[in-house]
């Protein structure tokens, strides 16, 4: 895996960074948020005996963590545009590790979710600013791969991250889960030590600036079709790990292990999609022709799912079958729509990247959401929801054909490189 980088205007020379340690960085950088989401939820009822808490007051330690998340991007990505990249991490790493020791030492829960809190508005910074990293440092095809390497950790954390922390549990306490995460910021630590500024030139921070940067990225329908896509997309799963528990469990009364391989399972699929954005050649199609193909066999998938379950009903099969190849599906557009998004204006990389994820965060929540409301005794509700995102996803995805086809998304000049 060999990478090289050109040269590209800067405020001072500097010693760039190998394209091997940056993938390594953006890779373990954009898991970090994700796996300390879902590291310790299996062991949320026992940390409610801890605090004799009830399961709603325990479950606001994660929606607290989300909205600190959430927040923390917004402020985040401006301040790094000013101020490079290392220096907020380093501040926003600060925050976290903080948030990881006082999470460890308290027995009430008031301060566990205020821990909670700083852990998400410190973790904010890492996965925001990986995908800043990548479009400072990388175009073209190395910017399609970088991605790939980056969504498919992204994609992956919120998979595994459950079944370490149910081991952790099992083995040592769910105070492990935290001990987990206090080791994975030191871990980073290590990283940032090593990394050097990427940032290509500041942008100043002033309010009048700023507001006229975002109204550009928000205006910019190539931007509004990838996080809607990306949204939806990343719904796909999320949607299946909030109603899939209880229409395997209690409608059809299989093992919660039972499930959890079914998790695993669709997160494969995610997987394959993404490293299938790795494999070229001559007569295979391109980035553009697999965001079509993709979301048109999305549509087919959950047609058939709707089928199925008018005709045969809720099985294990008619369940997880269609979002198998749904989630494939997710996994090979969710890189083409990530870099095309972040890479539509690179002098405010950071700015971007906090739109883009805060924009994600919330199309994701409000789809969790509304498949709150569905039934878990019958598949058809369930498969009409995902038509409705499948229908949406075929709507963005052309959007932004026409739009690219048209030559409205193409980036401004940026460093040029190949990917590993």
């Amino acid at each position: 895996m060999t990478a090289t980088l050109s040269d590209r205007p800067t405020t001072r020379a500097r010693i760039p960074n190998s394209p091997r340690f940056l993938l390594l960085l953006v890779c373990l950088y954009a898991s970090a948020g994700q796996l300390a989401i879902d590291i310790y939820v299996p062991a949320l009822p026992a940390m409610a005996r801890f605090f004799g808490a009830s399961p709603q007051a325990i479950q606001s330690s994660v929606s607290g963590y989300m909205v600190a998340y959430a927040l923390g991007q917004l402020i985040f990505g401006p301040v790094a545009d000013a101020y490079g990249r290392k220096r907020v991490l380093a501040f926003g790493l600060i925050v976290y590790t903080t948030g990881c020791a006082l999470s460890l030492t308290t027995s009430h829960l008031e301060t566990f979710i205020l821990a909670r809190c700083l852990q998400g508005f410190g973790i904010a910074v890492t996965n925001l600013l990986a995908k800043a990293i990548i479009t400072d440092s990388f175009s073209g095809q190395a910017l399609m791969h970088a991605f790939t390497y980056m969504s498919i950790a992204w994609g992956l954390a919120p998979i595994v991250a459950p079944v370490i922390g149910a081991h952790l549990q099992t083995w040592l306490g769910w105070h492990a889960c935290l001990i987990f995460l206090l080791v994975y910021s030191l871990l980073m630590w290590g990283i940032l030590w090593r990394y050097r500024e990427t940032l290509p030139s500041p942008v100043r921070l002033e309010p009048r600036t700023l507001m006229k940067n975002a109204a550009m990225v928000l205006s910019s329908p190539v931007f509004q079709s990838c996080f809607l896509a990306q949204g939806v997309c990343y719904s796909i799963l999320l949607v299946f790990n909030i109603v899939g528990p209880f229409m395997v469990q209690s409608t059809l009364h299989k093992p919660p292990t039972y499930f959890g391989y079914l998790a695993l399972g669709i997160g494969m699929m995610y997987f394959l999609g993404g490293l299938s954005n790795r494999i070229h050649g001559p007569r295979l199609p391109t980035a553009e022709a697999r965001l079509r193909v993709g979301a048109w066999v999305m549509v087919a998938a959950s047609i058939a799912m709707l089928v199925l379950a008018s005709t045969i009903g809720l099985r294990v099969w008619t369940l997880a079958a269609p979002v198998l190849l749904m989630g494939l599906c997710a996994g090979a557009m969710y890189p083409t729509l990530m870099a095309k998004g972040n890479s539509l204006f690179p002098h405010i990389a950071g700015l971007t990247s906090a739109i883009l994820g805060c924009a994600l965060l919330l199309v994701s929540s409000a789809m969790m959401g509304l498949a709150g409301f569905v039934s878990v005794q019958h598949l058809v509700p369930l498969a009409v929801f995902y038509v409705i995102l499948a229908g949406i996803v075929v709507a963005m995805v052309t959007k932004l054909l026409r739009y690219l086809s048209q030559g409205q998304g193409e980036p401004g000049a940026r460093r040029s490189g190949e990917a590993a």
